[in-house]
């Protein structure tokens, strides 16, 4: 089982034409539901300086049906949202990989989703779809549940899905048969950013594994010769 957070484009979720007109809400979803993807992300809370604003750019925006109900509390606005049909299908088109929605909030920099898959072999199909439906997303983080998130002197969640990647793709192999654009690419992140993650995952790994080692062995040949 994996746990990946992404961000994706706002319209390859929903609200793109919302947020044009209220940039500065953000949007967090109360309840992601698991029998019915018709009411996958219907109740949102949203924070804002101008709901009057806010309730008028959701009612026009063509992702949305109809706003069943809204009520305020402080400094925030519950809505419960009726999707169309194009969300309701792109968001099975998501979960139907075998995935399940755990988290999802939006700004006006997009979608970020914390999405659970079955394995990798769903993770790369739910990547797949996003792209054949012409959007991108950038992988956040990723880490299989019950392995400890990040430990010192150990690699990163990040750092160990670009390093995993590049061997799954022959990257370390002799000739290279990835290019660090193309295994960007594969990960839908900056050839800089991958770059990065590989120099600082190798060098957690050789920290933790190879230096410590070394510096035991030493400790233990000195201690045999006392």
């Amino acid at each position: 089982m994996l746990i990946a957070t992404v961000r994706l484009d706002l319209d390859a979720v929903a609200l793109d034409q919302a947020f044009d007109s209220v940039p500065g809400m953000s949007i967090e979803a109360e309840r992601i539901a698991a029998h019915s993807t018709e009411w996958t992300m219907p109740c949102l809370w949203v924070a804002a300086d101008d709901f009057d604003a806010v309730t008028d750019a959701l009612a026009a925006d063509p992702s949305v049906d109809t706003v069943i109900e809204t009520d305020e509390f402080g400094d925030e606005r519950y809505y419960h949202l009726d999707w169309n049909e194009e969300v309701i299908d792109r968001i099975t088109a998501y979960v139907d990989r075998e995935g399940a929605i755990l988290e999802a909030d939006a700004t006006d920099d997009g979608w970020e989703l914390e999405i659970r898959f079955v394995g990798r072999d769903q993770f790369d199909t739910f990547r797949e779809t996003v792209r054949e439906q012409g959007n991108t997303f950038e992988l956040l983080n990723i880490y299989e549940p019950g392995s400890p998130r990040q430990t010192a002197g150990s690699v990163t969640p990040s750092q160990r899905d670009a390093l995993a990647t590049a061997v799954e793709l022959g990257y370390y192999e002799v000739p290279r048969a990835i290019s660090i654009r193309e295994l960007a690419d594969e990960l839908d992140m900056a050839h800089q950013s991958v770059s990065e993650l590989l120099r600082r995952g190798t060098e957690n790994l050789v920290s933790s594994h190879l230096v410590t080692t070394a510096a035991d062995d030493q400790s233990r040949s000195g201690d045999a010769g006392r």
